[in-house]
């Protein structure tokens, strides 16, 4: 009886369902009440290790009862993860992990151990020569950690150089780049002592190599499903563009527009060729600083007419123009209102926050400042990044933003902007360079924009001359500004989602009205899809060399390329299923209307030095694209869920049934990439700073999203529950996870993988609605959930 429990699939469902409710508790009890607490009471607690060992007991018998042995794959990838939690109870309960702080010209051999609170001495020491902290040309941004160490054991000594993601093993014990003394003297190294390294790197090994087998093996669940997705394809689209119209003002602003308008674009072109140096120490074309600034503005990646080029030199040369005109954006028609604008004028200019030398913003502003995030509304959010936004126009009027000058032999590669470039070049070189930016502005305030192109030539020369050693290729140079212009994501972006549903229509069509939506369009459809496919591609290929890595590093930047492989597997393998071409079109499109919300920042930074690593293309690009898979997975639960709602006929039958079995492919695929993704994050934390695992809350709900998608692909294992109504219900709320895992860590806990504080911010309204129509739909389907065939 015990070993007919232990080894059923109820237990496993029951087990993986209390392992992801205890890690999910715990990720908001480690946000209120610290991480020992949670360690202690949760993640290190005696009975969620206990409740480990059951899932690994219940899994070996399965393995045995279920005869798993003769399907190769299934059971090499099965019995994998049996081999991974013996590695991680040898590392566990044997191992040794901690701190080893070292002044620059002293030696150590202590280490100090967190979970054991106390030192450990090792039985050699380790001499600290030199530790040198590398920043951004111009910038305080760290960009790598360096220390010369050498090995002192006895008569040996050995010298090494450690630095971030490259680590000294010595006698076992490994050393890893962790972080340095705030004087830049010493060095901050982590330790560790890992007796399962081994076994668990076999344990990875085994499960990757399972899992890529169980896609290609012809036994395999996957290829089955695979093998009864029958055929059809489509779509179609259009490129819509929309700019903001002219703003009337007075004769004189209407006609120093005009003429700007028309007669500055071939200065303000030479111009955005410059290079300009970023806080970050970025070095780019000035096309892309005046791209970022306006968005940030407005909203908009042109405005009046012109390009970014043109406002920004026009924001410079006569910033009381442009003062007046309406270009800081608002979200609430509260503002609007509080700053004497009309509510439904979503621009405001620069002097409608001011009155004098009031500050209009000021009172209510530090009232917002001193709320808890949770306790701020639009308005008080709103008050906040208007704020920021005042900020930034303020730089570029007053030219702060204009670093395009270097500074002749800094050994930091420092440039400056027109205001500093007066204060700290000297010498006859520097008083021309002066002369011509005088003249520079004085004939951009004059309209002369002949003469001021002559000018842009002198900073050119004089970029070349003292600031080309860091400065990109005239070559890279054209072509970032050639992305900038081409706007390649925020085009596809309204034309996915107008094709997604287009596509559904047609698909529900093929349906109810099969003689009216035939199959004579498919192939020209498909085609212009694939197009836009080629064409997301090709704009991540873009970004990927502008930046100089891979496009994954930042949050816009994946939720581009999430967009991306929602597309990819259909492209591949469903390409013939309407219903799963159409999913997959519209949810690239809510991905990436997502990707241009305002509070997302489209910007290219660098790298912070951990993330300098092969494993980031790696990790990130796998575990991203499962995201994609398992929102295509949401989207056919939700079509199916509406099929639920229609009047039974055996056309209906057959489409929910063809819709679960390409669901289930979906999802396999999804979960497949998304372990892949995780476990490799797991070998590059342990091969970068010493640790699998940290429990931070980012890698605990991916790992709580595992457990979820483990649970709904398994509900089958159990006839008695298991319904096509049941699987499409899973798989819509399923998703409910990966969204808390890219999203709602980021804003609602505290972590090093979150950008969150630890306080919650008011969760959005359209959450509200989505779960509200969600559960509606869910609802009226269920009187349907056991649709039969008619014969």
């Amino acid at each position: 009886m015990l070993l007919k429990v232990f080894g059923s699939y109820k237990t496993t469902l029951i087990l993986l369902f209390i392992l992801a409710v205890g890690a999910a508790v715990a990720t908001f009890v480690e946000n209120d009440f610290g991480t020992k607490f949670a360690r202690h009471y949760v993640y290190n607690a005696i009975w969620y290790e206990a409740f480990l060992t059951l899932g690994a007991l219940n899994l070996a018998l399965v393995l045995y009862r279920s005869k798993m042995i003769l399907h190769v794959s299934k059971f090499i990838f099965h019995a994998a993860f049996i081999l991974i939690l013996i590695g991680s109870g040898l590392t566990r309960y044997f191992g040794i992990e901690g701190v080893m702080k070292i002044r620059e010209g002293m030696s150590s051999n202590v280490i100090f151990s967190n979970d054991k609170n106390s030192e450990i001495t090792l039985p050699f020491a380790l001499h600290l020569s030199k530790f040198e902290l590398e920043r951004y040309y111009g910038s305080r941004a760290p960009s790598a950690y360096n220390s010369d160490v050498r090995v002192l054991d006895g008569n040996t000594s050995v010298d090494a150089h450690i630095y971030m993601n490259h680590t000294l093993t010595y006698k076992g014990y490994k050393f890893f780049q962790t972080f340095y003394d705030p004087d830049e003297k010493g060095t901050i190294l982590s330790v560790t002592k890992d007796p399962g390294v081994e076994v668990t790197y076999i344990g990875y090994a085994l499960l990757f190599l399972g899992l890529i087998l169980n896609l290609f093996d012809p036994k395999s669940r996957f290829r089955k499903l695979i093998a009864e997705v029958k055929s059809s394809t489509f779509l179609v689209a259009l490129l819509l563009f929309s700019h903001a119209p002219l703003f009337s003002q007075s004769e004189y602003v209407q006609t120093y527009l005009s003429e700007h308008q028309a007669k500055s674009k071939e200065v303000s072109d030479a111009f955005g060729k410059l290079v300009v140096q970023s806080r970050m120490g970025r070095m780019k074309p000035f096309d892309t600083l005046a791209t970022e600034v306006l968005y940030k503005l407005s909203g908009k990646n042109s405005l009046y007419d012109m390009d970014a080029m043109q406002v920004a030199l026009g924001m410079l040369s006569h910033p009381s123009v442009w003062k007046k005109l309406p270009m800081i954006q608002t979200k609430t028609p509260r503002l609007r209102e509080f700053i004497g604008v009309p509510k439904e004028q979503k621009l405001a200019s620069f002097e409608d926050f001011f009155e004098g030398h009031r500050y209009k913003l000021d009172v209510e502003l530090q009232k917002a400042l001193a709320m808890k995030p949770s306790q701020r509304g639009t308005f008080e959010n709103d008050l906040i990044k208007v704020d920021e936004r005042l900020s930034i126009a303020f730089m570029l009027y007053q030219g702060v933003l204009f670093k395009i000058f270097p500074l002749p032999n800094d050994a930091n590669h420092t440039w400056l902007a027109f205001e500093q470039m007066f204060s700290q070049l000297q010498g006859e070189e520097a008083e021309k360079l002066q002369e011509s930016s005088t003249a520079f502005m004085e004939a951009l305030f004059e309209r002369n924009y002949d003469k001021a192109l002559l000018h842009v030539k002198i900073f050119s020369d004089f970029q070349t001359k003292y600031g080309s050693d860091i400065m990109p290729s005239s070559t890279h140079i054209n072509i970032e500004i050639l992305f900038n212009k081409l706007m390649i994501f925020e085009r596809l972006t309204l034309v996915y989602t107008l094709l997604g549903l287009i596509l559904l229509v047609v698909a529900f069509g093929r349906v109810f009205a099969p003689q009216t939506f035939t199959c004579k369009l498919d192939r020209a459809l498909f085609f212009i899809v694939a197009s836009l496919f080629v064409l997301h591609t090709c704009g991540l290929a873009l970004r990927w060399y502008v930046s100089g890595h891979a496009p994954l590093s930042d949050t816009y930047e994946s939720i581009v390329y999430i967009a991306w492989s929602c597309l990819l597997f259909c492209m591949l393998f469903l390409r013939r299923s309407l219903f799963a071409l159409s999913g997959s079109v519209m949810m690239a499109g809510i991905f990436m209307f997502v990707a241009h919300l305002g509070h997302i920042d489209p910007e290219i930074t660098n790298l912070v030095p951990v993330l300098k690593s092969f494993w980031l293309s790696v990790h990130v690009s796998i575990i991203t694209a499962s995201y994609g898979f398992l929102a295509l997975g949401c989207a056919l639960g939700f079509f199916t869920l509406i099929l639920f709602t229609c009047k039974s006929s055996n056309q209906t039958l057959v489409t929910i049934k063809h819709l679960t079995t390409i669901n289930e492919i979906t999802l396999i695929l999804g979960l497949t990439l998304l372990v892949i993704g995780n476990f490799l994050g797991g070998v590059w934390a342990n091969e970068s700073w010493g640790r699998y695992w940290g429990w931070d809350p980012k890698e605990t709900w991916a790992y709580i999203s595992i457990l979820i998608y483990t649970i709904i692909l398994h509900v089958r294992l159990v006839p008695r529950f298991y319904s096509h109504y049941l699987f499409a219900v899973l798989s819509l709320l399923g998703f409910a996870s990966i969204l808390m895992t890219y999203f709602g860590v980021n804003f609602y806990l505290a972590g090093m993988h979150s950008y969150a504080t630890g306080d919650p911010v008011p969760i959005p309204t359209w959450v509200y609605v989505c779960s509200g129509v969600v559960l509606l739909l869910i609802l009226i389907s269920y009187k349907n959930r056991l649709l039969k065939e008619k014969k």
